[in-house]
């Protein structure tokens, strides 16, 4: 009696205890069954592969000896490349701090090219913008000067190359750092400084100029990004040439925080 009143009193809790019970059961039986097995499998397949590694020779001495050479091959020719596309900017172009502050050295450094690319300039005749492609605004962070002063490097060799080819005008320059430089993401594994140039006259001096931007004795090459040349819309003897020169920094390929 005691017994089937206990029933009637508690026998929604006695299903629901029941019912939770079963299903445990169930679900360890299910883990044991699937789980359990695959686990044993891989520890199974780690075993042999271990084995496999410990006892047998995956290359002779020669296959070993072949990939290490193509392995250096690999290294020459990187770096090969690497010293053809990095732009190593010249002495009087980088910031030396044995000397004070980067930002006085960039407004001396400037200032000397500046008169010297003028003077020269209207001696031969030609057209130059007095800026040199540099910002209004001078630069006050160290990695911006750096790069501005790499920029300038590039303009000076060049614009010796548009007057050695008797170029007429350069009407437009400008110096534009890779945008990513101040990104959280970091400029990647290639770095590009700008350099665009816009310049008129007759059409022989501006493919010699371009010609000059690649010869090696003339100062080059330098890295052509794009080159647009097109008839002048004014005079049928004259042309246009826009000109994307980079002077490039090669780092890791992950990403890392800019010095």
């Amino acid at each position: 009696m005691a017994v089937n009143d206990w029933w009637q009193e508690n026998k929604r809790f006695a299903v629901v205890t029941a019912s939770g019970a079963l299903v445990f059961v169930i679900g360890w039986m299910l883990v044991d069954t699937f789980f359990t097995t695959e686990l044993k499998s891989n520890q199974a397949s780690l075993a042999r592969t271990r084995s496999k590694l410990a006892n047998d020779k995956l290359y002779s001495a020669e296959q070993l000896k072949a990939l290490q050479a193509d392995n250096q091959a690999l290294l020459d020719v990187t770096n090969a490349l690497r010293k053809d596309v990095a732009f190593v900017a010249r002495d009087g172009f980088r910031p030396d701090p044995k000397t004070g502050a980067a930002g006085s050295q960039y407004f001396q450094v400037v200032s000397g090219v500046r008169e010297n690319l003028l003077t020269l300039a209207g001696r031969a005749g030609m057209r130059l913008p007095e800026e040199l492609g540099l910002p209004a605004l001078s630069p006050t962070r160290e990695p911006e000067i750096v790069r501005y002063l790499e920029g300038l490097d590039l303009v000076d060799r060049a614009v010796r190359m548009a007057l050695a080819a008797g170029v007429e005008r350069i009407d437009k320059l400008e110096i534009k750092l890779d945008p990513k430089l101040n990104s959280k993401e970091g400029v990647g594994a290639i770095e590009r400084t700008r350099v665009t140039f816009a310049l008129s006259g007759r059409p022989g001096p501006l493919v010699q100029f371009l010609q000059l931007s690649q010869d090696e004795k003339g100062g080059g090459p330098l890295v052509l990004e794009k080159s647009e040349m097109a008839p002048a819309r004014n005079k049928t003897d004259e042309a246009t040439l826009e000109v994307t020169f980079d002077a490039v920094r090669l780092h890791d390929a992950e990403p890392a925080s800019t010095p």
